[in-house]
C-alpha cells in the first residue's frame, strides 16, 4: 500500500501545483525563444514554443534572469507551502552565495515545471481519450477507432488510461520529494550562514557565562553575609536587642554594598578597557558623546532623564555609543539622528544613511552587545534596513532610582 500512497496524498497534489507554477513561469521565456526561432525561420510561426531545442536554448536565459529577479522570498514561500520543505532563511539574503543558490533553485523549478506541465497538458486529455475508446471497444460492437491513436493501447483504454495517469502521479510525487529534500541546500542557510549563527550563539553563551561568573564573584559573598546576619538577628532579637539591631544595620550596609557591586558588574560587562570599573557615563553625557563621536549627530531627548535609574541610564548611553560607533564604521555618511524618548518606557532610535542593506559580519559583536544590554534591563534592541536607512531601535522599561 505504500507504493499507492502518493495517489491519495495531499502532498503529491500540492507539489503538482508547485510544478504547474514552474510551468507558468517558464512560458514567458518560451515565448521569447519562439520569437527568436521565428526570426531565424519565419515559416515556423510560434511552433517553437513546444520545441525541445527552444526549451534547451532558453535555459541559460532563465539562469541569468534568476540572479536579477526579486524571487528569493517568493520561491521560499512556495517551497514551504506547496512542497512542505522546512529550512531557515539565510541571514544575508543579498549575498552572492544566497543569490546563486536561489538562482539554481529557480532554474530547476522552471525547467521541471516546463517539462512536467507540458506532459500534464498532453497526458491528461490522452487518458480521457483512452478511457472513452476503451469503453467504446468494451461495451459496443463498433470496435476501436482506426487512426494513429487506435490499436491495442486504445482498445484496452480502461486499463492503460489509469496506468498512464498513475505513472504520471508517481513521477510527480518522486520529483516533488526530491525537490523537497534539495530545498534546504539551495534555499536555506549556507555554510557561511551556519558559521555566523554558530559564532553568534557562542558569543551569546560566553556573555551569559561571564554574567553568571561576575555576579557570583561580586554578589554571592555579600548575600551569604546577609543571610547569616539576618538569621542571627532573628534568633537574638528577644534576648539581645542591641546585638540584633547591630546585625540588622550590618545587613543593610552589606545589601547596599551588594547593590553597588551588582550595578558596577553589569556596567562593566563587555568592557575591555582598564578603567572599565571607573564611574561611567549616562544619559546626562549624551551631548558630550555626540560631540566626541566623530559623527554629525542630530540629538533629541524628550522626557526627564532623572526618572531613570542609574543602571538604565548608563546602559542606554552604551547602546547609543555602540550605535554611533557602527555609524562611523559602516554608514554611507558619518551622520545620524538620535532620538531618546522617556515616557512609560525609555525608547532609543538611531538612524543613519545606508543606500544598500549592510551585510552581516561574522565577527560583529555590536548588535549582539546592544541586545544583551537591553535584555539585562528587561527590554529589547534590534536593527533593520528600510528605504535607504539603517535604524537601531531599543526599548527598556523605566526603573526609577527608588527601585534600584
Amino acid at each position: 500500500m505504500r507504493l499507492l500512497a502518493p495517489l491519495w496524498s495531499r502532498a503529491t497534489y500540492r507539489g503538482w501545483v508547485w510544478i504547474i507554477l514552474g510551468g507558468a513561469l517558464m512560458m514567458p521565456f518560451m515565448m521569447v525563444g519562439a520569437i527568436g526561432r521565428n526570426a531565424v525561420d519565419p515559416d515556423a510561426g510560434f511552433d517553437g514554443i513546444i520545441e525541445p531545442a527552444v526549451f534547451a536554448a532558453v535555459l541559460p536565459l532563465v539562469a541569468a534572469a534568476s540572479l536579477l529577479l526579486p524571487d528569493r522570498e517568493v520561491e521560499r514561500t512556495a517551497a514551504r507551502r506547496l512542497l512542505g520543505a522546512e529550512f531557515a532563511s539565510p541571514a544575508d539574503d543579498e549575498s552572492w552565495n544566497s543569490r546563486w543558490r536561489t538562482g539554481c533553485w529557480f532554474t530547476l523549478h522552471v525547467a521541471i515545471g516546463g517539462v512536467l506541465s507540458g506532459i500534464t497538458l498532453a497526458l491528461v486529455p490522452y487518458v480521457c481519450y483512452l478511457l472513452y475508446h476503451g469503453a467504446r471497444a468494451t461495451f459496443t460492437n463498433l470496435g476501436p477507432e482506426p487512426g494513429p491513436f487506435g490499436g491495442p493501447v486504445a482498445t484496452w483504454g480502461l486499463l492503460t488510461g489509469p496506468l498512464f495517469l498513475a505513472a504520471l502521479i508517481a513521477f510527480v510525487a518522486a520529483t516533488t520529494a526530491g525537490m523537497r529534500a534539495l530545498a534546504p541546500r539551495l534555499l536555506g542557510q549556507g555554510a557561511s550562514d551556519r558559521l555566523a549563527a554558530s559564532r553568534a550563539e557562542a558569543a551569546r553563551l560566553a556573555a551569559r557565562n561571564r554574567i553568571a561568573r561576575e555576579l557570583h564573584d561580586s554578589v554571592g559573598h555579600a548575600l551569604s553575609v546577609v543571610v547569616v546576619q539576618s538569621e542571627a538577628a532573628s534568633r537574638l532579637i528577644a534576648h539581645d536587642p542591641a546585638f540584633a539591631s547591630q546585625a540588622m544595620a550590618a545587613v543593610g550596609e552589606t545589601a547596599r554594598g551588594a547593590l553597588a557591586e551588582l550595578d558596577a558588574v553589569i556596567g562593566a560587562l563587555r568592557e575591555d578597557r582598564d578603567d572599565a570599573r571607573a564611574p561611567q557615563r549616562d544619559l546626562a553625557d549624551l551631548a558630550q558623546l555626540a560631540a566626541e563621536s566623530g559623527v554629525a549627530v542630530d540629538l533629541r531627548v524628550t522626557g526627564d532623564p532623572e526618572t531613570l535609574g542609574r543602571l538604565a541610564s548608563r546602559e542606554i548611553y552604551r547602546i547609543v555609543q555602540e550605535a554611533l560607533t557602527n555609524v562611523l564604521r559602516h554608514a554611507d555618511e558619518p551622520r545620524a539622528a538620535v532620538t531618546v524618548e522617556l515616557d512609560t518606557e525609555a525608547s532609543v532610535t538611531v538612524t543613519s544613511p545606508a543606500a544598500r542593506r549592510p551585510r552581516g559580519r561574522p565577527a560583529g559583536r555590536g548588535l549582539i552587545g546592544m541586545a544583551e544590554r537591553a535584555a539585562v534591563l528587561g527590554g529589547t534592541a534590534a536593527a533593520d534596513w528600510h528605504a535607504g536607512e539603517w535604524t537601531v531601535r531599543a526599548a527598556v522599561p523605566i526603573e526609577t532610582k527608588g527601585r534600584e
